[in-house]
């Protein structure tokens, strides 16, 4: 499969620095489901482990946005992030599975990530190209319901609405 060639010569191999889950540009994209299951492995609530994606579409009076991503601590790091190592590893979303790759359509990006050209092919390529299929898949899913319920619902005026897969929540 091109997908797993192209990944296998990225020659990425992770040195577990923390460095993809680091920093105040740090936003990670969760969907309801992955937030459930976050909850169910780290004994958190919803609003523990997420808040609305950051940027808000203000029409007229109502205010709103699409998403949530994991919370940050203090420093901008992943809230999951000890000792450069991920607490809820096996849980971890879509995105963090496949970081440093993202599917655009067909074709395959490669972040900027110091693991990359180690010199050797990637390991676990056939893996990284299952999971990026599946969250394309998933993501596709997600902005499908998500456009669903964004057109289904009415906006009160005054209101502050976060849109997801699931439905429209009042944002406190």
């Amino acid at each position: 499969m091109e997908l797993e060639i192209e990944i296998r010569n990225a020659e990425f191999a992770c040195r577990c620095c923390g460095e993809c889950c680091s920093g105040k540009d740090n936003e990670v994209m969760v969907s309801p489901d992955e937030i459930d299951l976050l909850c169910e492995a780290a004994g958190l609530t919803p609003d523990q482990i997420a808040e609305p994606y950051p940027e808000w579409i203000h029409d007229q009076e109502v205010t709103f946005t699409f998403g949530r991503v994991l919370r940050r601590g203090e420093d901008g790091n992943c809230m999951f992030l000890k000792n450069n190592r991920c607490t809820v590893y096996e849980h971890r979303p879509h995105i963090c599975r496949t970081y440093p790759f993202m599917l655009d359509g067909n074709r395959i990006l490669v972040f900027e990530c110091s693991g990359c050209k180690s010199g050797e092919p990637t390991q676990d390529a056939e893996l990284i190209a299952q999971d990026l299929l599946a969250r394309r898949e998933a993501e596709d899913k997600e902005f499908l319901l998500t456009k669903e319920q964004y057109q289904k619902h009415s906006m009160v005026l005054g209101s502050t609405i976060i849109f997801d897969s699931k439905g429209a929540h009042q944002h406190k």
